[in-house]
């Protein structure tokens, strides 16, 4: 990819609430430049582009063939977001899907396996990973400062309004699911990353506002070494947002997202509390100024800045896969009422050409 140096072009198609942030981000990440925003509504589209000064793609698929044009955000409805992928993945194009990846397994791993073949980089938009409490817990897990991570626990959500129900968010041909479809992502991958590989999940889904379309739920994962992580998402959460619990075999960590905090004991029995107030701050200016959350624009810089073959911060394509994999067991347990067991993880790797290509690309 030559962005011509002045940094990495980007598509955001879909401009609603989140793809209007998922747009300021753009505008914002260093390494980044917004081109153009797509939306089925002209209207919404059009107010987003005037906004930053960018065009509008009325086209998606001719969009996909500008040159100018080297990475797409996805960040509409979530059965969308498949074929808009794939068809961005096909003309060459990175891609940075918001959560989930998609609604269906299968989906979710022929579009990592074809990234993986093309040498083109898919990321799925899992931001809370860059919320400074969340970024120092798995900081500190990944130094064993609470040893072996035996247990974690989390729980995600809202109280939905009315306007939120009678959104896209509870249509099933829309959304895919409830609140573990929409909200749940954040929280799976979060509990793979401190516990590692989930090998099986069990659950259970409450309050359904619509057929397929759960208010709560409720999902046990095991790892292969007896680990056991919970999820618990939900529409109906009267207060706070996201908060982690983890345990180790040397200590313990709480994550708190409304507001940010981090607390726990580390190995050695020494306490920790960190409220983040400098950081609360600073990020309340922040949005001020660009209209986005900080964690939008991290995510963003971290897509683009990492060198082909080193660990990446952003969630993969393989990451969001796996989440949609976990979701979609809850859901298989719900119905049977029995523990479902998830499919081997695939490693695949494009091949050594490829990844020349793609570093070449990229860098």
């Amino acid at each position: 990819m030559d962005a011509g140096g002045l940094g990495i072009g980007f598509l955001v198609v879909g401009t609603g609430f989140l793809g209007a942030q998922r747009a300021a981000a753009a505008m914002a990440a260093r390494g980044c430049r917004l081109v153009a925003v797509s939306d089925l509504d002209a209207r919404a589209a059009h107010a987003v582009a005037s906004q930053h000064g960018v065009r509008v793609a009325s086209d998606y698929e001719a969009a996909l063939r500008w040159d100018s044009i080297d990475a797409v955000v996805i960040a509409t409805p979530h059965a969308d977001h498949f074929e808009q992928a794939r068809l961005a993945l096909e003309a060459g194009k990175h891609v940075l899907c918001e959560k989930p990846l998609t609604v269906r397994p299968d989906q979710a791993r022929v579009l990592a396996l074809r990234a993986d073949e093309l040498g083109v980089r898919l990321a799925t938009g899992l931001n809370h990973r860059f919320y400074p409490p969340v970024r120092d817990a798995l900081a500190l897990a990944s130094r064993w400062a609470i040893g072996r991570v035996e247990s974690v626990q989390a729980e995600i959500g809202h109280m939905a309004s009315s306007e939120f129900l009678a959104s896209w968010h509870t249509d099933l041909a829309h959304s895919g699911g409830g609140t573990l479809m929409d909200n749940g992502p954040h929280a799976c991958d979060l509990v793979r990353r401190f516990l590692g590989e989930i090998v099986a999940a069990k659950g259970s889904l409450r309050s359904h506002y619509r057929p397929g379309c759960e208010m709560e739920a409720h999902g046990v994962f095991r790892d292969a070494d007896g680990g056991m992580g919970e999820v618990r998402s939900s529409w109906t959460r009267p207060s706070g947002y996201l908060t982690v619990d983890v345990k180790g075999t040397a200590g313990q960590l709480r994550i708190e997202t409304a507001p940010w905090r981090l607390s726990g004991v580390v190995e050695g029995g020494k306490r920790i509390v960190h409220r983040y107030l400098t950081d609360r701050l600073a990020e309340r200016r922040f949005r001020g100024l660009f209209g986005c959350e900080r964690s939008l624009v991290r995510e963003l810089e971290a897509f683009v800045a990492t060198p082909w073959g080193q660990p990446r911060l952003e969630a993969t394509g393989w990451d969001g896969c796996r989440v949609t994999e976990m979701i979609d067991a809850v859901y298989q347990s719900d119905r049977s009422g029995h523990e479902v067991a998830l499919k081997p993880p695939l490693a695949h790797l494009a091949s050594r050409s490829r990844r020349r290509i793609y570093q070449e690309q990229w860098q």
